[in-house]
């Protein structure tokens, strides 16, 4: 009986790793929208929304978005909209679902530079797994 109720258990962890295997992903992005020149007091600024592949509207909270190797950081709101305020600079800029587990899901910016009193318009779209 035991050996029983074990090869069970080896089996349905057998057939689910396997299933982890035809794992496919949809793969985000991001679309710089505009660039502007404003008074900000010398800082600068991020703004945007997030979406979903394959999906038309924004999409609201659980979405976090940040500056890589900064304390800069912040959750989408309930229409899908966030911003971020810093400083001058050359930035990495990443967005994913709070409680992501899978690295390809994280959508990132690379080496994006923002002036003094400049905001910067960038939409994320993230994308999502289908086993």
């Amino acid at each position: 009986m035991i050996k029983r109720i074990i090869s069970y258990c080896l089996i349905t962890l057998l057939i689910g790793s396997v299933s982890c295997l035809n794992r496919k992903f949809v793969d985000g992005r991001y679309e710089l929208l505009s660039v502007s020149d404003t008074t900000l007091n010398d800082s600068s600024i991020f703004v945007g929304y997030i979406h979903q592949i394959d999906f038309p509207y924004p999409f609201p909270n659980d979405y976090e978005i940040w500056i890589e190797n900064t304390d800069y950081s912040t959750i989408s709101d309930s229409i899908g909209y966030y911003s971020i305020k810093t400083m001058p600079g050359v930035y990495s800029i990443k967005c994913q679902q709070k409680g992501n587990s899978w690295e390809r899901l994280i959508v990132k910016i690379k080496d994006i530079e923002i002036a003094r009193n400049q905001k910067i318009r960038m939409d994320f779209y993230i994308g999502y797994t289908i086993e």
